[in-house]
C-alpha cells in the first residue's frame, strides 16, 4: 500500500513539474530533411556581401553547416532542400546560380543581426 501512495506520489510530482505553469520553453532544431553529400556545399562556403553592406560567410565542419556575420558568433544551419538551409530560429537561406547569389528571408531571426524592429525581412547578396 505504501509503495502505490509513493508511486502515485512521484508521478504526481513529475506531472506538476511539467504543467501547464511550468516556465520553461523547449525549442527544437528544425528535423533535417535533406543530407547534402560531401561536397555539395563547397560552392557555397564563401563570404557574401548583403544589402546592408555587411558580410556574412558561410562555412561547413565535417556534416554541420554555419553562417557568420563579421565580427558575430556563428549559427547553425540544417539542409532543407538542395540549396535552402534553415536556421532553428526560422531564418532561411536559399543559394542559387551555383552559389553566386543568395537570399536571406527572416533575416531578423538570425541570432547575430541586428535588431531591426522589422519582421518578414529579405536580405539579397551576391558573391
Amino acid at each position: 500500500m505504501m509503495l502505490g501512495a509513493l508511486a502515485a506520489l512521484l508521478v504526481g510530482g513529475s506531472a506538476v513539474a511539467a504543467g501547464p505553469n511550468d516556465p520553461s520553453v523547449q525549442i527544437k532544431a528544425p528535423e533535417v530533411s535533406y543530407k547534402l553529400h560531401a561536397d555539395e556545399f563547397k560552392d557555397f562556403a564563401h563570404t557574401y556581401v548583403l544589402a546592408d553592406s555587411k558580410a556574412i560567410r558561410f562555412s561547413q565542419s565535417g556534416r554541420r553547416y554555419w553562417a557568420r556575420l563579421a565580427g558575430e558568433n556563428k549559427v547553425e544551419l540544417y539542409p532543407m532542400a538542395a540549396n535552402v538551409f534553415v536556421t532553428a530560429a526560422g531564418a532561411r537561406i536559399e543559394f542559387s546560380d551555383q552559389g553566386e547569389q543568395v537570399a536571406i528571408d527572416n533575416y531578423e531571426r538570425l541570432p547575430m543581426s541586428v535588431a531591426l524592429g522589422a519582421t518578414n525581412v529579405r536580405m539579397v547578396a551576391s558573391r
